[in-house]
């Protein structure tokens, strides 16, 4: 079987508790509590509703689904006195503009959820092992 890796590289910045990640050419930048960077919840919903979106265009004619715009809104919930750090759900809301069928937008909703990778890695458990840590004095 063929493996394909993708890659991505998170370092600090010069503000304190900022941080870029990057991927290719394209960063962004993550911190808790800024108005001024992405908190890592948020970038966890935004990633949720990108990859649906992209699935959507990306497999839209191939499900002979037409739609003329569609946005997203997203909402995780995480009870403040929990110690676990992820979110105890996740909303998921679309809005489409189109004139297809509720059923007919719904299996393609369906598909979509089925087919975008960030519900399944939010939806599966996926092992995740450190692989080094490189001390530098």
């Amino acid at each position: 079987m063929t493996m394909e890796t993708f890659k991505a590289r998170v370092t600090t910045t010069d503000r304190p508790n900022e941080y870029q990640a990057a991927v290719r050419d394209f960063t962004i930048r993550l911190a808790p509590d800024s108005p001024a960077a992405t908190s890592s919840h948020e970038a966890v919903l935004q990633a949720l509703g990108a990859c649906e979106a992209i699935v959507m265009a990306s497999f839209n004619k191939q499900q002979d689904f037409t739609y003329r715009d569609v946005y997203y809104t997203l909402e995780g919930t995480k009870p403040a006195d929990v110690k676990r750090p992820g979110f105890d759900r996740i909303g998921v809301a679309v809005h489409l503009n189109t004139d297809e069928p509720k059923h007919k937008c719904q299996d393609f909703m369906t598909f979509t959820e089925n087919t975008c990778p960030v519900m399944d890695n939010l939806t599966h458990t996926v092992p995740v092992k450190r692989t080094g840590i490189a001390v530098k004095a």
